[in-house]
């Protein structure tokens, strides 16, 4: 691997991403022989009192925890604790959902590979939903939108299910003391965080998070639901993330020789377990989401990965099966292309010994969507203001089973949707259709739902993650 020439492609493609998003900064590390044999610091920790970025640094790594959580189940697993196929319910007996077919037979290998039938339904989590618990509950009233076991559909919630699941099945250790006990401490990973876990954060420097809406960043808030830290809430640096990928990388087992699971279980969960070619990107074909990993083609050789995205945070983790080398990174800047490009650089390094010339082709065609992008957010904001003269019966409040509620009501001579942290003006677009938009891009997504008033005055909703599914809301007398 040609060290000189993969700092230099980092550093061009960042210093351009940087001058078109607005860039904080980063950590890139490449493993090889169970070490990091290559790190890249760029850029701010906290841009504002210009500390930089270093090894230490602590990120929020958001989706990447998905594997960890895995891990658990695993381990679980090789205890007799657990089983893929087997029905939850084995562990959890009251555990609902909508269709019961699919609650009677849903196992850890569909939560941990998203073929429920559940669609996304992260509009949930606007409002805070409780504990773990009771979002387990609240799945009996989600609507499906298509058959059990049929399609990939990325799902966060079951993810935390999954969570609650290993907590059920070892006589409620929370998933938290987990992680820490049975895979953190084996790899010899500390310190490792949690979101919105308080903990001793002395001597501990951790990234803040910067927001992009494609252009330019400015300083943001943490998330902070640690309900949902099963599907993404592991707070690591990239040296201690590169012990993970190391094990991972060597077959499950860590430095000292010790395995996290069983040879068997590692398979389990490197294995492709349904078609998810909404993951192909940047020269990944064929991918198939695993279990807490996605399998995919990088130019001919397999590669098993894994994205992370969070407010102010991307992470991209992975590894090359067999060749015992892998990778880590993470920006602390949303909405920006730095994990999908830095990935491409890397993976070229491993594969072909040494990165391409340029990643500008990449970059642009990134810069050209964000454009897209931005026109549309624009469209939408030339929409017509819905008023209460214009939808008198729109005013009210509205209830879902398991959303709960959300008000519509007058604010300054125009209507506005209150749903928990989303808040914004209703308006009239020129398909017709009813929005309600934030006018931010989201991941290069507007965020915006849309309404559709009944003919008995409920509404259905669609959200942002819910597909072509409309979700009826009963309109409170």
């Amino acid at each position: 691997m040609n060290e000189k020439k993969l700092t230099l492609a980092l550093e061009q493609a960042l210093t351009r991403i940087t001058r078109e998003t607005g860039l904080v900064g980063g950590v890139v590390d490449v493993i090889q022989g169970g070490k990091v044999t290559f790190t890249y610091h760029y850029g701010y920790a906290d841009r504002e009192n210009g500390i930089p970025m270093d090894q230490d640094t602590l990120f929020d790594v958001a989706s990447t925890s998905k594997a960890w959580t895995v891990m658990l189940a695993a381990q679980a697993i090789d205890e007799g604790l657990l089983t893929w196929d087997g029905p939850i319910r084995d562990v959890i007996p009251e555990f609902q959902m909508t269709d019961e077919y699919a609650a009677a037979h849903l196992s850890v290998r569909d939560l941990a590979s998203h073929r429920s039938g559940l669609p996304g339904h992260d509009f949930l989590r606007e409002k805070i939903f409780g504990d773990r618990e009771n979002l387990m509950r609240k799945l009996k009233d989600l609507e499906f939108s298509c058959g059990f076991r049929s399609k990939y559909q990325y799902n966060n919630h079951l993810f935390i299910l999954l969570g609650y699941l290993v907590e059920r099945a070892r006589g409620g250790m929370l998933w938290e003391d987990q992680i820490v006990k049975y895979i953190a401490e084996p790899l010899g990973v500390d310190p490792i965080r949690f979101r919105g876990v308080k903990a001793d954060m002395t001597n501990i420097h951790p990234a803040l998070p910067y927001c992009s809406d494609g252009y330019q960043a400015q300083r943001c808030g943490y998330a902070t639901n640690y309900h949902s830290a099963p599907c993404g809430g592991i707070r690591i640096s990239m040296k201690n993330m590169a012990k993970w990928i190391a094990a991972m990388s060597r077959g499950g087992v860590t430095e000292s020789g010790a395995r996290l699971c069983s040879e068997e279980q590692y398979k389990n969960i490197i294995a492709p377990v349904i078609s998810a070619s909404e993951e192909d990107c940047f020269w990944l074909k064929n991918s198939s989401y695993a279990q807490g990993w996605i399998n995919a083609d990088y130019k001919g050789t397999n590669v098993v990965f894994h994205s992370g995205g969070l407010t102010g945070f991307n992470t991209q983790v992975g590894f090359l099966p067999g060749q015992d080398c892998g990778y880590v990174m993470c920006f602390n800047t949303g909405t920006t292309p730095a994990h999908q490009v830095s990935r491409a650089i890397v993976l070229d390094a491993l594969t072909a010994g040494q990165p391409e010339d340029s990643y500008d082709n990449m970059i642009d065609a990134w810069l050209q969507r964000r454009d897209r992008m931005r026109q549309k957010v624009l469209a939408n904001a030339e929409g017509v203001p819905v008023t209460r003269e214009s939808h008198p019966q729109l005013m009210g409040t509205y209830r879902h089973p398991a959303y709960e509620e959300f008000t519509i009501d007058e604010q300054e001579g125009r209507l506005r949707f209150h749903y928990g942290d989303f808040d914004a003006w209703l308006q009239l677009q020129k398909d017709g259709r009813i929005s309600s938009f934030t006018g931010v891009l989201d991941g290069l997504d507007p965020s915006a739902i849309y309404l559709y008033p009944q003919q008995n005055g409920d509404l259905r909703i669609l959200t942002p993650d819910s597909g072509d599914l409309k979700l009826l809301f009963r309109k409170e007398a």
